[in-house]
């Protein structure tokens, strides 16, 4: 067995569920782990004793924070080229205008640029994402596929995940998202039918992904449609998850909740009765503060009523290329200062949150002991400082499964 112990961590968030300051917040504390788990959370005299004679690697914490890794629970990582100008040209321009100068943009436009890229190349920019996010925090990372609407590219995007996988020392889950949009030369109601007989089946059958996620807003799909692909889905071993609210509201929540499903993410337009509804199921509500800053969304998501009614929630990126954020300190910055949260539970969305709306809080989102030893080990003289300093990345090592990554 291998043994790591942080000594006297000056701050160390467990981000315990039953945590009544919601971080779990602990002084002075040292926390050992072993091989890939947490073994024991104590002062540092009684990890030592227990030690005995086993040899140990130390880390001296006590100027450092100690917490979770950071679970971002909602990306779309993997995608062909940026769309800067775009963006850019949306700072002063309307969107008649964007297009004009621009061309080809929103959707479209990834479409056709992840379309054209090469495996390598799809590979490699996904790594680069990746290792920026790890260097910030993030342990656990959710990536959809969506820039096909198609069999093909949609496929290509799950297997090249899968390489990926093999490739970064974070965990990553896969999502199926050929309900992103839909073919409009095929039409909605055929294409539905083509993902669930011609693409669901390979998925299943190749392992592709843990998750399938649809798009329930007007002019993409209605519940009922969104119902029969998601369970269709369910039936080739996929949870659903889903994209709802975020420019209407056509009864995605009431679907999440009536199917289970793991997570519901937006929710601009959520209203109050189906903030209780969620708030009485396993159903997590993601939050994305960095699309409703690079939108400039008319109605940004409103967290008050979600946490007076008790609704778990999570903040993620929802990196994309009309959205690019990587940061989950800058997604959490922005919950804070322009939806409201506090940094207590801007936190604890960004890890147990992300965790839960991704199931996998048994394992991961909380420094307990029995639970797998993903850390990271900030630099810092306080755990605020992750809302407070704009654009500063503190964060000095990662614990991944047990192993320090850097």
């Amino acid at each position: 067995m291998s043994y790591i112990l942080l000594k006297n961590c000056r701050e160390l968030l467990t981000v315990r569920e039953d945590a009544k300051d919601l971080i779990g917040l602990l002084k002075n504390k040292s926390l050992l782990i072993e091989d890939e788990n947490i073994k024991k959370i104590d002062d540092y005299e009684n990890i030592i004793q227990d030690i005995g004679d086993e040899e140990y690697r130390e880390i001296d914490c006590s100027d450092k924070v100690v917490m979770p890794g950071y679970v971002d629970s909602h990306t779309h990582l993997i995608f062909g080229k940026s769309r800067v100008d775009e963006y850019v040209a949306s700072l002063t321009m309307n969107s008649e205008e964007v297009k004009k100068t621009v061309g080809r943009v929103g959707l479209a436009s990834s479409i056709y640029s992840t379309k054209n890229a090469t495996d390598e190349e799809l590979v490699e920019s996904s790594l680069i994402k990746l290792n920026r996010m790890l260097e910030s925090g993030t342990t656990t990372v959710e990536i959809k596929s969506g820039y096909g609407i198609d069999k093909d590219v949609e496929l290509r995007q799950l297997r090249l995940l899968n390489k990926v996988r093999e490739k970064t020392p974070q965990t990553i889950f896969s999502t199926y998202l050929g309900a992103h949009y839909y073919d409009e030369k095929m039409g909605k109601e055929k294409y539905i039918d083509f993902m669930i007989k011609e693409v669901m089946p390979i998925v299943k059958e190749e392992k592709l992904a843990q998750f399938s996620d649809v798009w329930i807003d007007d002019g993409y799909y209605t519940a009922k449609e969104a119902e029969k692909i998601l369970t269709a889905g369910m039936d080739f071993g996929m949870v659903p998850s889903m994209h709802t609210e975020c420019y209407s509201a056509i009864g995605g929540v009431k679907l999440a909740v009536e199917i289970d499903a793991a997570n519901a993410g937006h929710l601009n337009y959520l209203t109050l009765d189906d903030t209780k509804l969620l708030a009485n199921s396993n159903v997590v509500g993601i939050l994305i503060p960095g699309t409703d800053f690079s939108v400039k969304h008319p109605r940004p998501f409103n967290p008050r009523p979600m946490i007076e009614e008790g609704m778990k929630i999570a903040i993620a990126t929802n990196l994309n290329p009309g959205n690019w954020v990587e940061s989950m300190q800058f997604a959490m910055a922005l919950a804070c200062r322009n939806h409201g949260m506090t940094e207590k539970e801007a936190l604890r969305a960004a890890t147990l949150g992300g965790a839960q709306a991704l199931r996998i809080d048994d394992k991961v989102g909380s420094l307990e002991e029995g639970k797998i030893a993903d850390i990271q080990i900030v630099n810092s003289d306080s755990y605020k400082n992750c809302v407070y300093k704009l654009a500063v990345n503190e964060v000095e090592s990662i614990i991944k499964n047990g192993e320090v990554i850097f």
